[in-house]
């Protein structure tokens, strides 16, 4: 017994790393997307070993199959995009389903009803003409395409799309909030499946509010395919129990493709708050940038490029009482009342700490009389940030592809925190970057591995 021990404990243990390095099953799926169906024939009896080829109809990469004894067919970890699927049985027109859509986090089932054969025919229909329903019991909140790039965000902050997920509560801001009544760091977040937590909060690394709750870098929004928020997903893909968030970014196609862009928020455009003085103060964020891609090698080698500059000023309307010289006057004039003398540390104090702009008589200080809120800050708050990101895909076979990414982000804040005078306002420089490679094989159908 001894000796079969050791022996059980190590095939043991070979278990779980071959378990915790796969994805066993198709509805394990966190930032790719997954399609399974069934193929009957026109009396409803199921349709065995037929062949199915589903094109991905972007970078023209097939991936292919046979039906199984019940009718079954199954594509896991398949990328983003749209597919078109053929079915091609013996003895029957071949049918091909258009426009197949593949989302984050989705397992889609494909129901397929063949027709009797008639020589040159196929059979081609669109896939939203027909029932696609969802596999996975996840429940998933997933945007992506044009609603992502319409949706009015803050500053382009991917992150405040989680106020969309069911069971949020917050502004969004930063990612900050409680999914499904979690605590506000108990969200796992993900760029194309590798980690983008800040390692001290848990909240996104990328895109993490800095001053102000303001991103102090941000990823281009040009650059995401999809957003997917999941939430009772399986264990593999959940880490912490308010869910998981990834972003799948996009990748270039055989076409060369790529977008030219200049976003401008302005005081100009909105109205005067009720809550501050008459004069609008400044509030201006500034994006520009570019995003692109296209083939190395076609059907086979992609790559995507991104960039984008921001740059935003605040004003900063809030009112403060400072220690004028009209304040240390009258403060001298009641010691001297008692006879006390005035502190020479704390008039060292006041003389270096405080500037004389500020010291001297302010507006707000009415005949040389100190008043309660007597200074306004003139100047503003601001930052700016660089990003850029650079992805390549490899399909080296059917059954094997590479893909890499590298996303650089740095920038600058400084706000008034803790104090409204600008010499001691807080300045927050930041340098984020998110890398990875990631090598996928496909062992069977229903057996996959990520690297």
């Amino acid at each position: 017994m001894s000796r079969i021990r050791p022996l059980s404990a190590a095939l043991f243990l070979l278990l779980v790393l071959l378990v915790s390095s796969t994805s066993s099953t198709l509805f394990a799926q966190t930032f790719r997307g997954g399609l399974n169906g069934t193929v009957t024939d026109p009396s409803g009896a199921v349709v065995a070993s037929a062949a199915v080829e589903a094109l991905n109809t972007a970078t023209g990469v097939a991936y292919k199959t046979t039906t199984s004894s019940g009718g079954e067919f199954l594509f896991q970890d398949l990328p983003l995009g749209k597919y078109t699927v053929t079915v091609s049985p013996s003895g029957f027109k071949p049918e091909k389903v258009d426009a197949v859509p593949i989302t984050a986090g989705t397992i889609y089932t494909l129901p397929v009803k063949l027709s009797l054969a008639s020589a040159g025919e196929t059979v081609e229909v669109s896939a939203s003409a027909l029932a696609l329903d969802t596999t996975s019991t996840t429940q998933t909140t997933v945007v992506g395409g044009a609603p992502l790039q319409d949706t009015p965000l803050n500053g382009r902050d991917f992150t405040q799309l989680v106020i969309l997920s069911p069971g949020f509560a917050n502004s969004g801001a930063g990612g900050y909030g409680s999914l499904n009544g979690t605590r506000a760091n108990q969200i796992n977040w993900q760029i194309d499946g590798i980690d983008n937590n800040d390692l001290w909060h848990n909240i996104p690394a990328v895109n993490q509010g800095g001053v102000s709750g303001i991103a102090g870098v941000v990823l281009p929004i040009d650059a995401i395919e999809d957003f997917s928020a999941q939430t009772q997903a399986a264990p593999e893909s959940g880490r912490n129990p308010g869910g998981s968030v990834n972003l799948s970014l996009k990748s270039g196609g055989n076409a060369l493709h790529g977008s030219l862009y200049y976003y401008n928020r302005n005081e100009f455009f909105g109205a005067t708050s009720p809550f501050t003085a008459p004069v609008k103060q400044e509030v201006r964020n500034y994006n520009y940038g570019f995003s692109a891609g296209g083939p190395f090698i076609k059907d086979k080698f992609f790559w995507f490029a991104t960039f984008e500059h921001q740059r935003f000023v605040i004003g900063v309307p809030a009112q403060s009482t400072q220690p004028s010289q009209a304040w240390q006057n009258a403060a001298k004039a009641q010691l001297k009342k008692f006879n006390v003398q005035p502190n020479p540390v704390s008039e060292n104090l006041l003389a270096t700490l405080w500037p004389s702009a500020v010291t001297g008589n302010l507006p707000g200080d009415i005949g040389g009389q100190p008043t309660q809120k007597d200074y306004v800050s003139t100047d503003p708050e601001y930052g700016y940030s660089y990003n850029g990101l650079a992805k390549l895909d490899y399909t080296i076979n059917e059954k094997n592809s590479l893909s890499a990414h590298w996303y650089v982000g740095q920038g600058n804040q400084v706000a008034p925190v803790g104090s409204h005078l600008k010499y001691y306002y807080e300045v927050a420089p930041i340098h984020v970057q998110n890398y990875a490679i990631v090598f996928n094989h496909v062992f069977s159908n229903t057996i996959t591995t990520r690297y």
